[in-house]
């Protein structure tokens, strides 16, 4: 009997739950709906064209962005007298990124706050700049619309596999985007609830949507996103609505690709820079005619990392754990500026070609070697193979044969133990450190062969000076491929 009670309990529970859960599914839709009607109604007349987050009236300078990791913040990035580093310059190209700026007409920058930086170059004034080497540029102010897309979040969960053969990063991510629509806010107001999302309608551009994450390959069944979105969702790119404003927001997670460039010069106590790149996909330029789609006016878009990405990264690198790379070490990971440059890019829309210029940011993660495998493995085993082929110069010069004999085995068994490792060292063409320790070692393996045919020519005629000579160069031979090892292996 009691058994009975609780299912008839059990069902109604469920059911009041069930009931209160559509009901708010309803509430939301309806919401939902209502908003993207004000959408249409409001802004019928811009539909198609792209939206900018403001429109400003200054001369175009922006600088670029540090992590502070003692405070938690982002703050202007600063060489080392202090002065403030540009990331880009809208209106003269002359000033290339960078550069330090010294002074903002007579004030000291190297003095000067991050806030009252920012403040002084948003004024619609003529500015005189001047710069690290005293060079001095006057701007004047010029209306432009701005952009800025946030990677608020940038979570490493794994870094699966570093293929330095292939030149390829593998690494399991998730990546939150967001961009501030102000125009919206209004609408948004009294109307959508705090911490909710919401489909977006079909009203032209969402610049949110052309950040481009610079994969490899892109696995539908591995990763998600806006080329793959989640199945039975409304829309890849939502509309947030918190502490007034409306935002939208992409996420894009899964198992990404990412092409590198290594270097092996130090191989194999390398230590190599990983970059997983980002970029807007939109042209920042001061010529109205090169910017698509037209706006009317010159426009910068820039993609700029969030306190969450810095502190995401800063739990991968604590959380040392989640490195399963036993061949790698990640010493340290974090977020800089690039801005791309194409000198010649070519415009299907004006017929001209003139330098395309792209804000971008790159996540890098600095990895060194553990090298132990290599010092145990191949180093010392040579080492050792060598100095068997070395000690035939303490036998007897008169003893020809037992020394042939003993310094060719040991040039045998070198060339075969080549054969055991050929597969660890990258197939270059250049010489890594490793692969001039081995020619130095093939090298210093021939010289008791040589020497000894040598010697055998001057043996019967003078055995005495013989002896002197092989004694010196046993010594000083053998002083100066040591001290060889040590140039190689000492950057």
């Amino acid at each position: 009997m009691n058994f009975i009670k609780y299912k008839v309990f059990l069902f109604f529970f469920l059911s009041l739950v069930s009931s209160h859960l559509f009901q708010a599914k309803a509430e939301l839709d309806a919401v939902e709906k209502e908003f993207n009607d004000k959408i249409y109604e409001n802004y019928t007349e811009i539909i198609g064209q792209y939206p900018f987050q403001e429109r400003r009236n200054d001369i175009g300078i922006f600088y670029d962005f540090a992590w502070d990791k003692n405070n938690k913040k982002i703050i202007i990035k600063r060489d080392n007298q202090n002065l403030p580093i540009i990331r880009f310059s809208l209106f003269n190209k002359d000033i290339q990124p960078g550069v330090s700026i010294k002074k903002y007409n007579d004030i000291d920058l190297s003095q000067t706050s991050d806030e009252e930086i920012r403040k002084l170059h948003k004024q619609n004034i003529e500015a005189k700049l001047t710069f690290k080497d005293n060079q001095i540029i006057s701007l004047k102010p010029n209306i432009y619309n701005y952009n800025d897309i946030k990677l608020s979040n940038f979570y490493l969960e794994f870094i699966n596999n570093i293929d330095t053969n292939k030149g390829l990063l593998e690494i399991t991510f998730i990546a939150n985007f967001t961009n501030k629509r102000p125009e919206l806010n209004s609408l948004a107001k009294g109307l959508l609830g705090e911490d909710s999302t919401y489909c977006t309608p079909d009203i032209g551009y969402y610049p949110i949507e052309e950040v481009y994450i610079n994969e490899y390959k892109y696995d539908v069944d591995i990763r998600e996103g806006i080329k793959n979105p989640v199945p039975d969702k409304c829309y890849p790119v939502y509309f947030t609505y918190d502490n007034n404003e409306v935002k939208t927001i992409r996420t894009e997670s899964g198992i990404g690709q990412f092409r590198q460039v290594f270097n092996f010069k130090n191989f194999p106590f390398d230590k190599q820079k990983l970059k997983v790149s980002m970029k807007t996909n939109v042209h920042s330029s001061q010529n109205i005619s090169e910017i698509q789609p037209k706006t009317g006016y010159a426009a910068v878009t820039f993609l700029t990392p969030e306190k969450g990405a810095f502190l995401n990264l800063e739990e991968y690198i604590n959380n040392i754990s989640k490195n399963y790379l036993k061949e790698w070490t990640v010493t340290n990971a974090y977020i800089e500026s690039e801005e791309l440059i194409l000198d010649n890019y070519y415009s299907p829309y004006s017929n001209k070609i003139y330098p395309f210029h792209e804000n971008s940011i790159n996540v890098v993660l600095d990895i060194e070697r553990n090298s132990a495998h290599y010092v145990y493995k191949i180093i010392i085993p040579v080492f050792l193979i060598l100095s068997v082929a070395w000690f035939v110069l303490w036998i007897p010069t008169h003893h020809l044969e037992s020394r042939l004999t003993t310094s060719i085995v040991a040039l045998l068994a070198l060339i075969a133990y080549n054969f055991v490792f050929s597969d660890d060292i990258p197939k270059l063409d250049y010489l890594t450190a490793l692969d001039k320790y081995i020619l130095l070692s093939y090298i210093f393996c021939c010289i008791p062969t040589f020497m000894s045919i040598g010697f055998s020519r001057f043996i019967v005629r003078n055995q005495r000076m013989v002896t002197i000579i092989n004694k010196r160069l046993r010594s000083w031979l053998g002083l100066i491929y040591l001290l060889a090892s040590i140039q190689i292996f000492s950057f």
